[in-house]
């Protein structure tokens, strides 16, 4: 298999999809890049440059992701703390506060989503 471009794309499946794509959008002011609602295919995109995020609505996904830890998603940002400190007063709920990576040279933070869905912010401190 060979790869034609660097960019990935993302789905998260959910029950009630809107009300969590809400969370991404007003918490993590994340951009809506478009909506699509089709007969087999609901969704809310959001704005990652080349990458694609999406929240979609799935008929045999209910509550909350029983399993977080087995898949985490990463983003890339200017300063950990600083979306550290913002986000706490946002009611996010925090795995790890903000942290050096064991390699060194950048640093980490890790939080759920509503749903349970697990998200590390790495960048500069």
């Amino acid at each position: 298999m060979k790869l034609i471009n660097n960019n990935i794309s993302v789905g998260i499946w959910s029950e009630n999809y809107e009300r969590l794509a809400k969370w991404y959008e007003e918490v993590l002011s994340f951009k809506v890049k478009q909506k699509m609602t089709l007969s087999n295919d609901t969704f809310i995109e959001f704005d990652l440059g080349n990458n694609s995020l999406f929240i979609g609505q799935h008929s045999e996904i209910h509550g909350q992701n029983k399993d977080g830890l087995r898949i985490m998603i990463g983003f890339d940002v200017e300063s950990v703390g600083d979306l550290y400190n913002e986000l706490k007063d946002k009611g996010v709920e925090f795995i790890a506060p903000p942290f050096e990576a064991p390699s060194g040279g950048f640093w980490c933070t890790t939080l759920k989503d509503p749903e349970g869905n697990v998200l590390q912010f790495y960048g500069t401190k």
